[in-house]
């Protein structure tokens, strides 16, 4: 049994300023941009608002001071990072609706999605397979030869082996056959 939760009390205390904000924003905003700028390859504009953000997720958290400039690098370039992310699946969007966009530029390689479609149903007609056949082609297909299948399933020989794997290899062509 789950112990009881404590309900959630809307006055929970919030860290104490430190008092220190400005000192550290005309200390450290500069360096920031910079170091944000460096990691991050996305627009002057991208980069302040993530620094900004920092800085609001600063007032709110009061971190240690010790490591200040530290955690704020390491919030800005997360922020950078998910903030361009929106902007270029934004941009796709915007160039989606463009008369003259050439479709090839904006959706992902069509032999991908198609490779990963036979993957899929070659898996199928693999899972479908009755349970020797699929255990001894798996293995024949991660490279274990006829003699270590016979040695790695108990009781068979390499007969049973050679029968089993070629009624799974008739069954396979069988299924990608229209």
């Amino acid at each position: 049994m789950q112990p009881p939760t404590k309900p959630h009390t809307p006055t929970a205390a919030l860290p104490a300023r430190h008092g220190d904000e400005d000192e550290l924003y005309r200390r450290h905003h500069r360096e920031l941009h910079r170091a944000v700028a460096h990691v991050v390859r996305a627009p002057r504009e991208l980069i302040e608002d993530a620094c900004q953000t920092a800085w609001s997720i600063l007032l709110r958290r009061q971190p240690d001071r010790h490591t200040i400039f530290g955690w704020l690098r390491t919030v800005a370039i997360h922020e950078a990072y998910r903030l361009s992310a929106i902007e270029r699946r934004d941009a796709r969007l915007e160039r989606l609706r463009s008369e003259d966009g050439d479709w090839h530029d904006i959706t992902a390689d069509p032999r991908s999605l198609e490779d990963a479609v036979e993957a899929l149903e070659a898996l199928r007609v693999v899972a479908s397979l009755p349970e020797r056949q699929r255990r001894d082609f798996v293995l024949k297909v991660v490279g274990y030869s006829y003699e270590e299948i016979r040695l790695l399933t108990p009781g068979r020989t390499m007969t049973n082996v050679n029968k089993s794997l070629v009624k799974a290899r008739a069954r396979i062509r069988r299924s990608r056959t229209p």
